[in-house]
């Protein structure tokens, strides 16, 4: 199977994808904070989550320079969608201290879902 990759940027967000065979990745890098990331994101993510579909996924927040809580709910609904779809997501965030409250949000929303495990690039 070919390599796909997708790429999205708006006001210094980029959030990069690609899927090859079973496994894919989804890259944020910059800095979201538009007072309603939803209005864009929301459909990107969308189709993100349908090009993901059926594939281990890596959710990679480790590089992101700064997320407003605009952005969290997006991110959340994103997140949700990939668990419907795909037999394992991994979510990582940096240990950057900014960070380390999205991580621990997220860590409790993966919970209560089946195939999100939630991690820190500083973990072991």
């Amino acid at each position: 199977m070919s390599e796909e990759k997708w790429q999205f940027e708006q006001d210094g967000l980029v959030i990069s994808a690609c899927r090859l065979d079973g496994s894919g990745t989804v890259n944020w890098v910059g800095v979201s904070d538009s007072r309603t990331p939803g209005t864009f994101l929301r459909p990107v993510l969308s189709e993100l989550s349908e090009k993901l579909k059926g594939a281990d996924v890596t959710v990679d927040f480790s590089k992101l320079e700064y997320m407003n809580s605009a952005t969290v709910s997006p991110l959340i609904n994103f997140v949700k969608s990939l668990d419907g779809g795909c037999p394992h997501i991994r979510v990582l965030f940096s240990d950057v201290d900014w960070q380390r409250t999205h991580l621990q949000c997220m860590r409790a929303i993966a919970s209560t879902l089946r195939n999100v495990v939630v991690d820190s690039t500083g973990a072991a």
